[in-house]
């Protein structure tokens, strides 16, 4: 048993289940390809307020926490990025652990040789969704056009490191987030806890008066999924800080795996 356990966690087994359940979900989406035309549509029209929100409040000052316009546009673009990663891998799978839970259909995964988190994390793909990551992403390149120094080989290698980072934060306080249900089966719609919580990152996190942004970068981690990748595109960031960032996406999943382990060993299935 322990040998068959194992075998789950090598990684071609982990990526020959992902692939087959995001070959079934593609089949799936395709069918409604209007989504993607919607999808794209909402994002774009999402991000046209948000710009126009930011050039009103930039008609009154020059700077928002010591970030210009198109700085802040570069976070605007992360967080885009961000939320379509959430919207596209994480909503449909994990975000649903609570309706699992309460309607017992997590006992069919638990019977299941595979790992139960992974299987509940990316057993299904919104890719309509993505359409908001490469838009997250043409904006980003767009606003570093407009900056005086666009960043160098390195700044775009601390990037890369911080936003890995960013994703595992991310990935980490949706599954910290999902797992109280199993202590309080009748919550609904804990996405919106988070969906409140992560809107503050779309601003930088020196916007913020010293007591939230105290919480932002130590209790809750919203300042290393934006304002950390933005600050290594325009600069602001060092390698050294890179590295930081990447210990703290670590101890995140870390952290988050202590908590799924621990909840789901108090879960009783549907039967009691």
């Amino acid at each position: 048993m322990k040998a068959a356990a194992a075998a789950q966690w090598r990684p071609a087994s982990r990526r020959a289940v992902l692939r087959a359940l995001w070959s079934t979900n593609l089949a799936e989406e395709l069918q409604y390809r209007g989504n993607f035309v919607a999808s794209v549509l909402g994002t774009i029209f999402w991000l046209a307020m948000a710009l126009l929100t930011l050039a009103v409040f930039f008609r009154q000052t020059e700077r928002l926490g010591g970030w210009d316009f198109w700085e802040v546009v570069v976070l605007l673009g992360v967080f885009n990025t961000l939320a379509g990663i959430v919207d596209a891998l994480l909503r449909p799978g994990i975000g649903s652990l609570a309706e699992q839970v309460r309607s017992g259909a997590l006992d069919l995964v638990l019977s299941r040789p595979v790992e139960p988190q992974f299987f509940v994390s990316f057993r299904r793909l919104a890719i309509w969704r993505l359409a908001d990551v490469v838009v997250g992403l043409g904006l980003i390149g767009y606003a570093l056009g407009r900056l005086a120094a666009p960043p160098t080989a390195l700044q775009l290698a601390t990037f890369a490191v911080a936003m890995l980072a960013a994703i595992a934060v991310v990935y980490a306080l949706w599954v910290a987030l999902m797992s109280l249900a199993f202590w309080f089966v009748k919550v609904e719609n804990l996405s919106v806890i988070f969906d409140a919580v992560f809107s503050a990152a779309r601003y930088p996190v020196s916007a913020y008066p010293g007591a939230l942004r105290f919480v932002f970068v130590y209790l809750l981690p919203i300042a290393w999924t934006t304002t950390i990748p933005a600050s290594a595109l325009t600069g602001r960031l060092n390698p050294a800080g890179a590295v930081v960032a990447a210990i703290v996406g670590a101890a995140a999943l870390l952290v988050s795996r202590l908590l799924w382990k621990t909840a789901l060993r108090r879960y009783t299935s549907a039967g009691g």
